[in-house]
């Protein structure tokens, strides 16, 4: 991860709750503090901790002792001490909530994303991220995502070009949308292109370029008649899955599974500070 970037978000969050609020550390003092979860799950987030405290310490002095008791990508049971914290109450008073609000979101992402990835875990199929995700947040659901075992799609629309049903239409067709987009594109991007039919995705394998080819809204029936027809020579993608089972997806042969179930149905993992001295 880019830790400049890291960096500046994490002051964006810092700011959004603190403000211009003074953090007054004269007095020598120190707390001895444990981040308990309430729930089961997998740990997410820890590597940034160390980082948010530190932005609230001014030059000169000592950071805190962040311990982490748990590993990125660990399981933990309820009522278990993931995190503990030994330095000035007012950094931890200051920063703790930034802290709680970012691993419980991490975490519960990572613990939904682990829980979608067992489910396919016999298949050779993969699990993908979307973009849609929380505005600012991006990055570090993504980061979690990968965290719980899962695979990240695009970044953004800079990440690489995938034609959608809507770029299809403004283009005019599948014929002309593939070729402004070749046009356009630098040598090392690739194209990808949403179909919701096999007719649509046979007009796009005659263009011979697209190796890449999302399989949107399809039926399990069809999707297996693609994957049988075409899946040696490109790679399939299937999106728009709804309540459709994962594993019966899976099991049509698709290369990857594209969801956005694995950031928006994760429920943030419950957690709670407690000192302890």
């Amino acid at each position: 991860m880019n830790e400049i970037y890291i960096r500046k978000k994490l002051e964006e969050f810092l700011l959004e709750d603190l403000g211009y609020v003074e953090i007054d550390l004269t007095k020598n003092q120190s707390v001895w503090a444990n981040i308990i979860a309430e729930e089961n799950g997998i740990f997410c987030g820890g590597r940034f901790i160390n980082s948010i405290f530190g932005l609230l310490m001014p030059v000169g002095y000592s950071l805190p002792a962040i311990t982490l008791l748990k590993k990125e990508g660990e399981k933990f049971s309820e009522n278990t001490a993931i995190v503990s914290f030994r330095g000035h109450p007012e950094i931890l008073r200051h920063g703790i909530r930034t802290v709680l609000n970012l691993i419980q979101h991490l975490s519960g992402i990572a613990t939904n994303t682990s829980r979608m990835v067992e489910q396919i875990a016999k298949y050779q199929c993969k699990i993908l991220d979307i973009r849609k995700t929380i505005p600012g947040l991006r990055v570090f659901e993504k980061y979690a995502v990968r965290t719980g075992g899962g695979y990240n799609h695009r970044f953004g629309r800079y990440c690489g070009i995938l034609l959608k049903k809507e770029d299809i239409k403004i283009d005019g067709g599948i014929r002309q949308s593939i070729e402004k987009a070749f046009k356009n594109k630098s040598h090392l991007e690739a194209v990808e292109v949403e179909v919701e039919n096999l007719k649509e995705l046979e007009e796009v394998l005659k263009d011979g370029r697209v190796k890449h080819v999302l399989l949107d809204n399809m039926n399990l029936r069809t999707m297996r008649q693609a994957v049988k027809k075409y899946g040696r020579n490109v790679i399939l993608e299937a999106s728009g899955i709804g309540n459709k089972d994962l594993r019966k997806v899976a099991k049509t042969g698709v290369h990857f599974i594209s969801t956005s179930s694995l950031i928006l149905d994760a429920k943030p993992i419950k957690m709670k500070m407690i000192i302890v001295d």
